[in-house]
């Protein structure tokens, strides 16, 4: 198998600290080549070298075997044949699907007028491989998370199907909007690319994913080239070694099957996909819900937090020693009405939901307390610094200062800092939407650990996600959703991730189910 892309002694420096350290990589034609690493561990920086982002301090890449001068300049990265969708998708928020799809790749007439016929034809053509049906004419804005990532892909991969000679797409963290279904779908797609002698960079935290998925993977650690080697000849404890530099002790979790005094009663939640559910979660208890994409189950974080407008039912309060019985309509309710309750949530899409990208970290950390910090009309900086800085220790997240943009942090390190910002207001009711999105395999298990501590402390915690291994690892109780209802509710030793992937595809699922014994 000859070399399709090589990256010789690639080094990139950042304030005295070396992003990539002499970095030597191949991948061959007609491969999927999987790059894993923590965070911070010069993933996303390789890839901008390659997209003309980034000017590393030396290095050479030549692609089917021409030299390509560094910086490559970003235009012209689809004449040597490499396309990308980055995390941030890349796309143009006020614009149709049709002409994100389209942009730089226009069809024309023989007079050189766009061709709309045969462009929207060709449209079709792109999104049809997926599955998904996505209407033309909407706002990219418009879309749901999932959408977004199905056009990006979409229009990355005609980029390289249209690129002369070999060619390499690729994919950084592509399918953390992508349900499971979606993600076989685009696998089935990059096969038939590979098939024909292409090839594809595939960047995850998802080591079960790099493992299915993938030819050969290799691990960057500290910015540096630890291991390439056959994915035939790892498992999932092997990677995690590479990444990390040392074995992570299990995380263990015992299921609690006795709830104590529910914190929280949910009756008659209705949403765009929901239909009238109704369910409590107790204090100091891990609630799971998850389904396939559109079974409802992703909208109960934000119906209960009043983000998400349009939803009916009620969410009922139960007091303590400094909170009387509530009952919160969810037609009426609103954040700071949530806030008030000590409810919190953390959304999967950090970017445009957790944080503010351009300001500092001890801004973003501060916001929920930083009422507290005035006297007189005037900021207290040096108790709002001191408080940040306590919580940056406590949840350890790497910064370089907390003057830093929160963008200049990794994905793990800011879902610390958004864990940090929120739990710190000791919560009643914590909501989750994928809360380790993103965050490297070290980090999981930290956040994991962090949820079950707020959890000791009486605390109800309802985390909506699609990872059967990590409703698993960290759930007392899981309710699988159907058609905007749950269908199953999955308890004791049928919390397992066998039980809970089973159930959520399981055609047969009965409607106000339950089980309590594993049957693999």
């Amino acid at each position: 198998m000859s070399t399709l892309v090589e990256l010789q002694h690639l080094t990139m420096t950042f304030n005295a600290s070396k992003a990539l350290d002499d970095v030597s990589l191949e991948i061959q034609h007609g491969e999927v080549h999987g790059l894993l690493g923590h965070n911070g561990s010069g993933k996303s920086t390789l890839i901008r070298v390659l997209a003309g982002v980034y000017t590393p301090d030396r290095g050479r890449l030549a692609v089917n075997g021409r030299d390509v001068p560094l910086p490559i300049q970003p235009d012209s990265t689809s004449e040597h044949g490499l396309a990308f969708v980055h995390q941030g998708l890349g796309l143009a928020g006020g614009l149709s699907v049709l002409d994100n799809l389209a942009v730089a790749n226009y069809e024309r007439s023989s007079v050189g007028r766009i061709d709309w016929r045969r462009q929207r034809a060709r449209a079709v053509e792109q999104l049809r491989r997926f599955g998904v049906p996505i209407a033309l004419e909407r706002l990219v804005s418009e879309l749901e998370p999932v959408e977004q990532a199905i056009v990006a892909i979409a229009r990355a991969m005609t980029a390289v199907e249209r690129a002369d000679g070999g060619r390499l797409l690729v994919l950084d963290e592509p399918t953390v909007y992508l349900p499971r279904p979606q993600v076989e779908t685009l696998f089935g797609a990059v096969r038939e690319l590979v098939s024909a002698g292409d090839s594809v960079l595939f960047v995850s935290h998802r080591i079960q994913e790099v493992l299915r998925y993938t030819d050969r993977v290799s691990v960057l650690r500290n910015g540096r080239l630890v291991a390439t080697e056959q994915t035939s000849s790892l498992d999932e404890r092997r990677v995690v070694r590479l990444i990390v530099g040392r074995d992570l002790d299990d995380y263990k979790h015992a299921v609690s099957n006795e709830r104590e005094r529910p914190v929280a009663t949910v009756s008659g939640l209705t949403g765009k996909h929901l239909r009238d559910v109704s369910f409590e979660v107790g204090a100091g208890e891990i609630l799971g819900v998850t389904g396939l994409a559109g079974s409802g189950f992703g909208e109960i974080p934000y119906l209960l937090y009043g983000a998400l407008r349009g939803g009916q039912g009620a969410l009922e309060m139960i007091g303590d020693s400094d909170l009387a019985n509530r009952t919160l309509s969810v037609e009426e309710l609103t954040p700071l009405a949530a806030q008030a309750q000590k409810i919190v949530l953390i959304p999967a899409d950090r970017a445009q939901r957790a944080i503010i990208p351009e300001q500092s970290v001890q801004t973003n950390v501060s916001l929920p307390a930083v009422r507290s910090f005035f006297r007189h009309g005037l900021l207290n900086q040096r108790q709002e610094r001191s408080y940040v800085r306590r919580l940056v220790d406590s949840f350890d997240i790497r910064l370089p200062s907390l003057d830093a943009p929160m963008s200049q942090l990794s994905g793990g390190n800011q879902q610390k800092a958004v864990l940090a910002k929120w739990l710190s207001q000791v919560p009643r009711l914590v909501l989750m939407d994928e809360p380790t999105q993103g965050v490297d395999v070290a980090g999981r298990l930290d956040i994991w650990n962090r949820l079950r501590t707020v959890a000791e402390t009486g605390a109800g915690v309802i985390i909506a996600s699609e990872s059967a291994e990590e409703l698993a690892e960290l759930c007392d109780r899981v309710l699988v959703f159907r058609d905007g209802e749950i269908s199953r509710e999955l308890t004791g030793t049928s919390v397992d991730k066998h039980v809970i992937a089973d159930a959520t595809l399981a055609e047969d699922a009965r409607v106000g189910g339950s089980s309590t014994d594993a049957v693999v």
